[in-house]
């Protein structure tokens, strides 16, 4: 830790996350110690999501809803050795999430805060944003791929060519042979992702050379405009409805790659354009005004 070189002839009124008023605080119920901070730490004064299935939660986007509520500051952040501050709640601790009360929160973006309004949440920060959601970005992507299937080495494995998309593993494979639910265990030769011999979970009947399409959870993004983020939302033709970035597997960082998304497809979702959401509209609005970069106290009633 340096040392210290400044002092300040007065207290900072308020840090991010500090209640700004003696008004009704309302939680997000979900049962006592039931909601744990994620992996990677949860940051104070900001929005977070809840992953409904796992309970963890997170300050990036990882169900494409609104969030679903504010972190408060407890004095619940941790400071690391050596560090001189830190707003970062250590993965693992149990967390309160609020959806409704008064709050300091730092203004980001480009938009002064003013009275009134509308508070959009940036899904890969959590931080907050005035009056329109942040850029996002747009490309070129897919979920999935079509191929011609034929027998291999046995009934469990079969050799795939004429491949269109991206093969990966995990993914629920269907066509003329293939039961119902089969999924690719491994691609144990050939191209990665392409043309080469898979195994899969049921035997099939393949007779012939079939056309199969393969669909899953990852997103092939073949070009992009702008960047990629964990916690966008992610649209387009085939993709799920309000499908968030959970990761990205492979590739240049925020660019063309493979991504893992918060909702499997439901069939293959071929090459399509890509709209990405750098954030969402949220029910809370700004209740004392701040200039960018400054603190300003947001909102919202209980519900």
């Amino acid at each position: 830790m340096p040392f210290q070189t400044t002092v300040k002839a007065s207290l900072n009124p308020a840090v991010e996350g500090d209640r700004a008023s003696g008004n009704p605080l309302f939680f997000a119920v979900a049962g006592e110690g039931t909601l744990i901070t994620a992996p990677e730490g949860v940051i104070v004064g900001r929005f977070a999501w809840v992953d409904n299935a796992l309970k963890l939660v997170h300050s990036h986007n990882v169900s494409g809803n609104k969030p679903d509520g504010f972190v408060m500051n407890e004095t619940q952040a941790s400071i690391d050795f050596g560090a001189e501050a830190s707003m970062v709640i250590p993965a693992g601790r149990p967390i309160a999430l609020y959806r409704g009360g008064d709050f300091f929160a730092k203004v980001t973006g480009s938009t002064p805060a003013t009275k009134g309004a509308a508070v959009y949440a940036n899904n890969e920060t959590g931080e907050i944003v005035i009056g329109s959601a942040p850029a996002g970005a747009t490309g070129t992507g897919s979920m999935g791929a079509t191929l011609t299937a034929a027998t291999a080495t046995d009934n469990t494995h079969f050799t795939a060519s004429a491949v269109t998309g991206l093969i990966s593993v995990g993914e629920t494979i269907t066509g003329t042979g293939f039961a119902a639910g089969t999924t690719i265990i491994a691609q144990t030769s050939g191209t990665a992702g392409g043309a080469g011999v898979y195994q899969i979970s049921q035997a099939h009947t393949i007779s012939g050379t079939p056309t199969a399409t393969t669909f899953g959870d990852k997103l092939n993004v073949t070009a992009a405009t702008g960047s990629f983020d964990v916690g966008n939302i992610v649209t387009g033709t085939g993709i799920p409805a309000g499908a968030a970035i959970l990761q990205q597997i492979s590739g240049t960082p925020g660019a063309a790659g493979v991504y893992q998304l918060d909702q499997p497809a439901t069939a293959y979702a071929a090459s399509t354009a890509l709209t990405v959401a750098a954030g969402i509209l949220t029910d809370w609005t700004v209740s004392l005004p701040a200039a960018v970069g400054e603190l300003c106290v947001i909102s919202k009633g209980g519900n």
